[in-house]
């Protein structure tokens, strides 16, 4: 019980997202990239936790995100949403905090649908600090 209790708290902060059921479902899949990284390896970032999967050619995967996505968005803000064709093809939310801990969602579909991209990010810096480090031009 200790030991559960001696846990990050970011570890579940995530577990109450429909999100998570896609990293669970799909995560050790083939044609998956999955990366989770927490702690000193995002130091420089001041995020603490940084999680993405990548699928590639799985159509039925994008419906299952997108419904994960119409329930994670139930109190969230909407940073951006890009539909395409009838489709959601990209959104940024900007969940209720958990704790201090700011977090988001980044969702893009490649127009033809082929390659999904789901990135769930928690840190204690403002959004719009997170969001200025993601999305500067280079």
């Amino acid at each position: 019980m200790l030991m559960a209790m001696a846990l990050p708290h970011h570890l579940s902060a995530q577990k109450d997202l429909q999100i998570s059921k896609v990293f669970d479902l799909y995560g050790k899949k083939k044609g998956v990239t999955m990366v989770e990284l927490s702690g000193e390896m995002l130091g420089d970032y001041n995020l603490s936790l940084f999680k993405s999967i990548v699928i590639n050619n799985d159509p039925t995967a994008g419906d299952f995100i997108r419904k994960c996505l119409d329930k994670d968005q139930e109190g969230a803000k909407k940073v951006k949403q890009v539909i395409s064709s009838g489709n959601l093809s990209t959104i940024i939310l900007q969940l209720p905090h958990k704790g201090r801990l700011n977090r988001l969602i980044l969702y893009n579909a490649t127009s033809s649908g082929y390659k999904l991209t789901l990135v769930y990010l928690e840190s204690h810096d403002d959004v719009d600090d997170i969001l200025n480090l993601l999305l500067k031009k280079k």
